[in-house]
């Protein structure tokens, strides 16, 4: 059974076979008994943005993106199309509630289409959250140093909070080069931050890089640095 006893009627109602049935219904995964877990990133009311990215990953890749846009329109129900669309938007609806908490998941219970859910979820959840899960993610990279972890860790760990940043960009640019100009700036500071962290052992290598014109990317720094790890141990 799924978590939520109306999306699971709502899937095993319209994905068993009719008697007849002249459309092909396309095999999304999962079934009645196992539902999908398709974000590890459930919906408590305070992580919108890592859950919604991670859900539309998923969605995304199983190219059914556009139940959530708005795209896959609602058929009559006389139209052919009408049945495949059912099935895949009571499937999708399953999929969003069963990756919310319960007691956030029940409030979606009813809704009529995945596109339904899906901005309800963004209208309800994701404004009055931001301010401060940035602010959270902004103190934690301030402090943010080495100390024991190895170089390794240190810059997944600095790359999981700039991920976490970058969900809340949500700039409009109307020209290209300058969002290009924007995220070179954006990529040098993150350099000067993996420096600044890095400790005092590796303060020649650091400096090494610093000299270089134009300095290297965050991704070549980090090789360099790592190199030099290794080689003192």
């Amino acid at each position: 059974m799924t978590k939520y006893g109306m999306a699971s009627s709502q899937v095993s109602s319209v994905t068993s076979p009719e008697s007849g049935g002249g459309s092909e219904i396309p095999n999304l995964g999962g079934n009645d008994s196992s539902p999908i877990l398709i974000t590890g990133h459930k919906l408590n009311g305070h992580n919108y943005l890592q859950w919604s990215q991670s859900v539309l990953l998923f969605i995304c890749g199983k190219g059914k993106d556009e139940y959530l846009t708005g795209e896959a329109v609602m058929p009559e129900t006389t139209e052919p199309g009408f049945r495949k669309w059912k099935i895949e938007n009571s499937m999708i609806m399953s999929w969003l509630i069963n990756s919310m908490n319960n007691d956030i998941g029940e409030n979606f219970l009813l809704f009529g289409t995945a596109k339904d859910i899906w901005d309800a979820a963004k209208e309800t959840y994701s404004s009055s959250e931001n301010t401060s899960e940035l602010f959270q993610v902004e103190s934690a990279l301030h402090d943010f140093r080495q100390g024991e972890q190895s170089v390794t860790q240190y810059y997944n760990t600095l790359t999981r909070y700039w991920q976490q940043l970058d969900l809340f960009e949500t700039h409009s640019w109307k020209c290209s080069d300058d969002a290009a100009t924007y995220r070179q700036i954006v990529e040098q500071k993150r350099l000067f931050k993996f420096f600044l962290g890095l400790n005092r052992e590796l303060d020649d290598v650091r400096g090494r890089i610093m000299g270089i014109k134009p300095l290297p990317s965050l991704r070549e720094a980090f090789s360099e640095v790592r190199r030099e790890e290794v080689e003192r141990k």
